[in-house]
Order: C-alpha cells, then sequence, then structure tokens
C-alpha cells in the first residue's frame, strides 16, 4: 500500500436492531424505532446517490434482522456495486453472550446477507466493537476474511493465534472517526447531538494528519440513520470531495484492503 492510500467508508444499515437489541420493551417504542427505520424510509437512497456521484463504493455493515425485514435494501446495495458485510444477527453486544450464543449470532447474521443477496459475506464487526476469546476461532470458520472492530493502529494487519498467522485482517476503526459520539440519541442515549461544522473539522483534520503517516489507512464508521440527513450528506459530499483530491487517495471497500495486507 506504499503508493496509495486507502480510505473505507463502513457504513452500518442497522435501522431498527440497535433499539432492539437494547431491550425487549422498545419492541413497543414505534416512535424511538422511527428514528432507525429513517434509514430505510428516507435516508438509503439519497446516501447513494451521493456516493456514486462521487465514484465512491462502501462496505455496508448489515445486521441479519435488517437483512430479514428489508431484503429489498440489501438487493439494492448488491445492484449498486456496494460490498456486502456482516453486523451480527440481532445486533447483540457480544459481552454477556454465552459462547453458544455469540457464534449463533455470528452464523445467522451471515446467512441472512447471503440469503437475500446470494452472496457471502467476508467482513464483519462486531454490535459493540467488541470480541470474546472465541470470536477469533469462529470467524475463521466461517470463512470471515476481515474484521473492523480493534483500535490498537492506524494500519491494517493480519491476527495470530499462538503466534501463527490466520486468515483474518483487521482494519483498525476508531471512535473520533465514527458518527455515532456525535450524532446518535434516542432512548437511554443521552448526548449532545454536535454540529456537523465540528464533526467536518475533527474528521478533515484527522484525514490531513493520517494521509501524511507511511503505511496508514483510514476508515470513516457510519451509520445510515444518523449520516443521511441533508446537512450531514452536505458534509460527507465536502469530506469525499477532499479526500479524492489527494493523489494517493483510493476510495475501496473493506474486502479490496484486505488483498493488499500481507
Amino acid at each position: 500500500m506504499a503508493d496509495i492510500f486507502p480510505v473505507v467508508l463502513g457504513i452500518c444499515l442497522d435501522a431498527e436492531a440497535i433499539w432492539l437489541s437494547k431491550s425487549p420493551a422498545n419492541r413497543d417504542r414505534p416512535v424511538l424505532l422511527s428514528t432507525g427505520s429513517y434509514a430505510i424510509r428516507e435516508g438509503l437512497n439519497p446516501l447513494l446517490d451521493l456516493l456514486d456521484a462521487n465514484d465512491a463504493k462502501a462496505s455496508f455493515f448489515v445486521p441479519g434482522i435488517t437483512a430479514d425485514r428489508y431484503p429489498g435494501a440489501v438487493k439494492l446495495l448488491h445492484d449498486r456495486g456496494h460490498e456486502l458485510c456482516s453486523h451480527t444477527y440481532n445486533h447483540l453486544p457480544v459481552m454477556g453472550l454465552t459462547p453458544a450464543q455469540e457464534r449463533d449470532e455470528l452464523v445467522r447474521g451471515i446467512e441472512a446477507v447471503e440469503r437475500h443477496s446470494g452472496v457471502r459475506p467476508t467482513s464483519w464487526r462486531s454490535a459493540s466493537w467488541e470480541w470474546s476469546a472465541h470470536t477469533l476461532d469462529y470467524l475463521v470458520d466461517e470463512g470471515v476474511e476481515v474484521s473492523c472492530n480493534f483500535q490498537d493502529s492506524l494500519r491494517p494487519y493480519r491476527h495470530l493465534k499462538n503466534g501463527a498467522p490466520t486468515p483474518v485482517i483487521e482494519l483498525p476503526v476508531h471512535w473520533h472517526l465514527a458518527d455515532a459520539p456525535y450524532f446518535l440519541y434516542g432512548g437511554d442515549i443521552q448526548r449532545r447531538v454536535r454540529p456537523v461544522t465540528e464533526v467536518e473539522t475533527i474528521w478533515m483534520d484527522e484525514f490531513d494528519a493520517t494521509y501524511d503517516w507511511p503505511g496508514t489507512y483510514f476508515q470513516l464508521t457510519l451509520h445510515v440513520q444518523l449520516m443521511a440527513h441533508p446537512s450531514r450528506l452536505k458534509m460527507l459530499d465536502r469530506i469525499l470531495k477532499h479526500m479524492k483530491s489527494r493523489s494517493r487517495v483510493r476510495i475501496m471497500t473493506c474486502c479490496e484492503v484486505s488483498k493488499a495486507v500481507s
């Protein structure tokens, strides 16, 4: 990757899954759930149009429950050439799950995306950016090749087990490069929503600085229900145009970046 600077748009299509996973009682809260269904009803098509206008292919992380609720959205992502990735089934955090429950969440999530797209996803993100002692084994067993969960590096790397390389490449993420800390609000989450100008400055500054570090890459973690609002789409458009003005930038999917890691 010495001659290029990969940029990954890791976009979660959670829809209602984020709220359904937090509490069974949320099934009876239609207004709260509507903040997730916005992703399907209003957000997805304008976001896809923006990506097309910038000639950018993204990696979409889809929970299995979202794929089963909205198979048309999964087909749309596939038809428009984006990478389909798995994001567990019910968007349940790994903490508190038994090993059997964790495996079930992982396997069912992969199978749901495959069922509605005809493509078995090989990139995966947990519902909590967390692993258990068993996660790596489960990923290898299910043919997963890319994880986007760890925050220990600015550079992609290969996971090891007992000192030996595994097939799983890590594409690290970082909280300050995700939209949730700035824009997620509702239910028991009572953050102060940040202005787009503040977030744009943070992301632009980090991109410009990282671009100058050899061997690095850059990933934004986005959510359709958070990012696909008018002012935030305009912000994302400005950021993408700024990124593409740099000669070494290549906007790539997770799968594409992973193939450049030894």
